[in-house]
């Protein structure tokens, strides 16, 4: 099963370019130089639902470790070109990035996205932008509470397995955990009409693609293992993928959540590891096909 994951944040194509900086604007294409201590990234903003690529979203590069920006002198702030382009040049030294995509797109409006560990030599890598309607109707099907935007974010992902053709494939029966910086495993807070408020795990409807409340879907499935956390202050977190049948963490990502916004991070987990996918062999951990 090919997949591609709905979930948000953006991308970017530069204007201008740095001499000897190592850093160029993508709307100069095939001008770009590399040099031999550089790579070439290429990527597409696309919006998070129709994976339709998105011009003129605002896009900034960001420190993968940190969250804040990368080198605004070389890398300032610029946006998604025709088609959603992207290309710029990072130094060999940096093997990760991480974007921010926000603003507008003619007439939609995206919230401040948010995407981890981009492979900075990455190629046709699409990056996903969240619509403010989206992230709205998400939190409402997903029975939580926007709690405070000034305070707390959001992160979300996708459980893959990578087939020896390269091709993404959903993981069923996996359990989301999230862990503070200080290894802490984070519990659900609720308020009085038991939504989320707090450290609030959710999965997907293999049915809408939408987040949904945990009555309905506690786990993830082989035709969807997507996730949603709501409700994080600003920081960093460990979001572990936990075998529902052994306990066993198979697989896990750190990602920074910053108020108001919406983080991306999935989950990898390979050949060298998982020969096959590591999904049971149980009609519950397919979930159920659409109607």
């Amino acid at each position: 099963m090919k997949t591609s994951m709905k979930m948000v944040v953006a991308v970017l194509v530069l204007a201008g370019c740095g001499g000897g900086g190592g850093s160029a604007p993508s709307d100069q294409g095939p001008g770009l130089k590399v040099g031999s201590d550089e790579v070439l990234f290429r990527g597409v903003l696309v919006e998070f639902q129709s994976k339709t690529p998105k011009e003129g979203v605002d896009l900034l590069v960001l420190n993968n470790d940190t969250g804040e920006p990368l080198d605004l002198v070389r890398y300032p702030q610029f946006k998604s070109g025709p088609n959603g382009k992207i290309e710029l040049v990072f130094p060999k030294s940096i093997p990760l990035v991480a974007f921010k995509a926000w603003g507008a797109s003619g007439k939609m409006d995206f919230v401040e996205s948010y995407l981890f560990n981009v492979p900075s030599d990455a190629q046709d890598k699409r990056i996903y932008a969240v619509l403010q309607f989206t992230y709205e109707a998400a939190l409402s099907t997903s029975y939580v509470e926007d709690v405070d935007p000034k305070t707390y974010g959001h992160l979300a992902g996708t459980v893959y397995w990578v087939n020896p053709q390269g091709d993404e494939e959903f993981v069923g029966c996996l359990r989301i955990e999230v862990r503070d910086e200080q290894g802490q495993v984070l519990e659900e807070q609720k308020n009085e009409e038991g939504r989320g408020i707090f450290a609030a795990v959710r999965y997907f409807d293999t049915h809408n693609d939408m987040p949904t409340s945990l009555e309905v879907s506690d786990m993830t499935h082989l035709l969807n293992s997507r996730f949603l956390i709501a409700n994080l202050p600003n920081g960093k977190y460990t979001v572990s993928a936990v075998s529902v049948d052994t306990g066993e963490t198979l697989g896990e990502v750190v990602v920074r959540a910053f108020p108001g916004g919406i983080s991306i991070g999935n989950i990898y987990l390979t050949t060298d590891r998982f020969p096959t996918n590591p999904t049971p062999a149980r009609e519950e951990c397919k979930g159920q096909e659409k109607e």
